[in-house]
Parts: C-alpha cells; structure tokens; sequence
C-alpha cells in the first residue's frame, strides 16, 4: 500500500470513529437499549388458509409429523419489541490477579485470592471498598463487619452507573447497593457481592424507579467491575510503592536446601529488581524465563576501577556462563539460586562473599530508578 492509500484509509477510520462518538453522544440511555427498526412486526397476524386443491387432481396425503407445537402460556412472559434491551449481556471482570467468578451465585460475585501467605486479603477487600466509595464520593450508610454487609448511600455519578461519560442534562440516574463480603479462611480469599438496592432515574422530567431483575444485575456486574478495577489499581500502587524502596537481602536456602539468597519481596518485585542490578555488576543477560524464574548470564569481572568506583569487593566468580534461579518462598519471600554452566550450584563460599554487595544494592531504594 502506498503512503497516500495509507493516510486515506486512516482518514475514512477517524471519520468513522468520529461519527460514531457522534452518534452516541446523541443518543438517549432509552436509545442504547432499544433496536433502532420499527416494531410493527408486534401486529403481525399469522393467516391460516385452506390448502387449494385444482380441480381434476386427487388431494395428497398430510402428515402431522411435522407440526409446529403451540407454544405454551409463559413463553408469552418477558418483554417484546420496545422492550427488548439490545444492548450485549453485562460480564464481570477478573481484573485482579488470581480472582474467579463464582458460578452459580444468586448476585454477581467475585473471589479475591491473597496473592502471598503474607497478604490479609479479608482486610483488603474492606479497606479497598470504602475507598472505592469515597473516590465516588459515596457514604457508607450501614455497615456491619460481622455480617459482612456494607449499605452504600447514593451512586449520582452518570459514567459510573451508565458506562457513558458525557454529561446528560436530560438523564438523571443514581443508586444505592449493597455489597456483602463472606471471607473463606480455607482458600485464603473473600467472596464480593453486589446486589440494586435503591434506583431512581429521570428522563425528560420523568422520574421512574422500576428495575427489571436483568437491568438489576447489569447494573451491579457494573458496580462490581468499577471495584474490580479499583483493587487491581490499589494492589499495583503498593507493589509499585514496595519497588520504589529498599529490600531486604539475607543469606539462606531455597526450597531445595541449597545455598541461596534470600529477599523479602515478592517473586515480581526481585525479578525486576535483579533483572536491573545484574548488567551493573559486570553479568550479561543472554535469555530470561519469568514463567520458570530462571535468568541465564555470563560473567565478565568490571575491573578494579569499577569495584573501587563503588566501593566493594570484587566476586570471587570465575568469568564464565551462569543461571540465576528465582523461587517463591512462604511469607511472600523470594530465593535466588546461582548455578553454574553445568547446572551445579555454586559454592556456599562464593554465594556468601557475593552477598555482602548484592545486599547493598537491594536495600538501595533507588536501584530501580537508576540502574
């Protein structure tokens, strides 16, 4: 394609876009539900005539194998043309890492898994939800710990509710829910419910408050998604947060008993941070494995103006190929193993001279930000 095709199409794609960000900011929320054909369908009557036989010809044989049932009374129930929202079925989100959809659940629920033996998922949830509230400027009118029951006070936010950010002087929408948090000691997580408990809207100067129980759970998949979306951000500012700051580096064994070092972080947190700390003291990155942890390197000294530039002494490691090995380890800590090109661990000796400068570089809270 050549350079003027390539700015035509991207032309005609803008004007697409605009146009339909156009479209709907003209549209009513009654709009987005409804099907825009007409619905004289609705009147539509089925006509039943006599099978025609011409005259001179004998009337063949029927069978009535093929007869359409009637349909039975309830099948008549739910709503029809004007009324049938077209608008795609609301999904609940897993955002946050290591969540699940609890199928089968009377109201839209999501379990929130602790990501380390370390981590007070229970405390979280709670914490993150009244937060969430408050970035809304919501009230927390009835909450009760034991039961696991938060009452909210009025959602009057239209993007938060509706999905649509424009502001709307002819739509008015706010609502109230109920969030309930059952906590299961057992699999270390929390189940987070959210069920319409109050709704009101206003069109054209019109007030209504009836909710159909499809629209209900549309509405709380959304509510739900909205905290969803807030815990992922609130666990990724902390992570963010412990990255900006020194961590601890002790000497130790994984969890094969072999020398190691041991940092007090998580599997994410040490692997970003040595993943930066290494080509600074002379290792060269030949292939990396997050998924099984491991970072192949080989090894060339810096020379002495470098250890005496930062003020440590030099590895007692020979120049060569090697395998840094990240494990996770209980109460949210990460092991690293160093073997050497023949997979065999290095010597306790050399492990425990090299910490005395990894050990600095980790508890440096601005390794990551200057390497």
């Amino acid at each position: 394609m050549s350079k003027a095709n390539g700015r035509v199409r991207a032309a005609r794609l803008t004007l697409g876009v605009i146009s339909m960000a156009v479209l709907a900011a003209c549209s009513s929320p009654q709009d987005r539900k409804m099907a825009n054909r007409g619905f004289e369908y609705e009147e539509a009557k089925l006509e039943g005539r006599a099978f025609l036989i011409p005259a001179g010809l004998q009337s063949p044989r029927f069978t009535s194998d093929y007869d359409v049932p009637p349909l039975p009374e309830s099948s008549r129930d739910g709503a029809t043309g004007a009324k049938v929202d077209v608008r795609p079925p609301a999904q609940l989100l897993t955002v946050v890492p290591g969540s699940q959809i609890v199928q089968g659940a009377s109201e839209p629920t999501i379990a929130y898994y602790a990501l380390s033996t370390s981590q007070d998922v229970g405390s979280d949830a709670w914490a993150f939800l009244m937060n969430f509230l408050a970035k809304f400027g919501v009230t927390t009118e009835n909450l009760d710990r034991n039961a696991g029951t938060l009452e909210t006070g009025w959602f009057t936010n239209t993007a938060a509710l509706d999905g649509w950010g424009e502001e709307d002087e002819d739509y008015q929408i706010r609502q109230r829910y109920l969030f309930t948090l059952k906590r299961d000691e057992v699999r270390h997580s929390v189940n987070v419910s959210v069920r319409v408990l109050q709704h009101e809207e206003e069109m054209d100067g019109e007030k209504s408050s009836g909710l159909s129980q499809d629209e209900a759970r549309r509405y709380a998949v959304r509510a739900l998604n909205q905290f969803s979306l807030y815990y992922d951000q609130q666990l990724k500012s902390r992570e963010q947060h412990k990255a900006a700051v020194g961590m601890g580096l002790e000497l130790g064994f994984d969890n094969n008993e072999l020398s190691a070092w041991v940092a007090d972080a998580s599997f994410e947190l040490v692997w970003q941070r040595i993943n930066r700390l290494l080509p600074r003291y002379g290792f060269t990155i030949k292939d990396t494995q997050q998924s099984l942890g491991w970072i192949d390197v080989e090894y060339e000294d810096p020379g002495k103006a470098f250890w005496q530039e930062v003020g440590a002494e030099p590895f007692n490691l020979e120049e060569g190929k090697y395998r840094f090995q990240l494990g996770e380890m209980a109460g949210g800590k990460t092991s690293i193993t160093l073997f050497d090109k023949d997979k065999k661990p290095v010597k306790s000796s050399v492990v425990s001279q090299m910490h005395i400068t990894l050990s600095k570089a980790f508890a440096k809270a601005v390794a990551d930000k200057t390497e």
